[in-house]
């Protein structure tokens, strides 16, 4: 599946490149093209490391957090709240631990860690599933995760203070209730879905 994923995202880039030329090629600006490539591989790199650098430095944070208890007390919190949203998981099963730091992470702003355990979640999720299409938890746990509730944008707020924006409180406040909202209504959505289907089956 992840291999499939990864020549298909190949496939768009690729298309994408072949457009960039013929495009440049009509408008007459094909003499500077190289200079464009050349820029844009140096400017990638530079955004590259100044947001690795920015990643490890959260990563290590969220790991301190790991190690203090906060992420588990977290956890255990949402475990109730989760297993209503995932009945089908068993609330004390390792996939339901991966899920909820998943959503912690996602909540703290931190992508670049809550992507490895969203993957690992999802790949348990698959593994439970006897079914050849997506299982209901399976994407409850896409949805929650595209619409994801974000209590402190870790990585924005980072990023803006990299190219010396400032973040105001009314950003954060803004920002919490967006994925709030958005949040809120992916839950309605999905139950509404899940009850249609449910009558249906039936």
């Amino acid at each position: 599946m992840l291999s499939l994923g990864v020549l298909k995202m190949n496939k768009v880039w690729t298309a994408l490149l072949v457009i960039g030329i013929v495009v440049s090629f009509l408008t007459g600006s094909i003499d500077k093209l190289g200079t464009v490539i050349v820029e844009s591989a140096t400017d990638a790199f530079n955004i590259f490391l100044k947001v690795a650098l920015l990643i490890l430095f959260w990563n290590g944070v969220f790991n301190i957090a790991i190690q203090s208890g906060l992420i588990k007390n977290i956890t255990k919190l949402l475990k109730k709240p989760l297993s209503f949203l995932f009945p089908d998981v068993d609330k004390d099963s390792v996939c339901m631990e991966y899920i909820c730091s998943n959503m912690v992470a996602n909540m703290l702003g931190l992508g670049s860690a809550a992507t490895p355990l969203g993957l690992k979640a999802f790949e348990m999720l698959q593994n439970e599933n006897k079914k050849d299409h997506p299982s209901r938890a399976m994407m409850t746990f896409v949805l929650l995760n595209i619409s994801t509730l974000t209590l402190f944008p870790t990585t924005i707020i980072s990023l803006r203070a990299m190219y010396k924006g400032t973040t105001e409180f009314s950003f954060i406040v803004l920002m919490i209730l967006v994925t709030l909202f958005a949040t809120i209504f992916t839950i309605l959505l999905d139950r509404i879905v899940y009850v249609i289907q449910s009558k249906k089956e039936k």
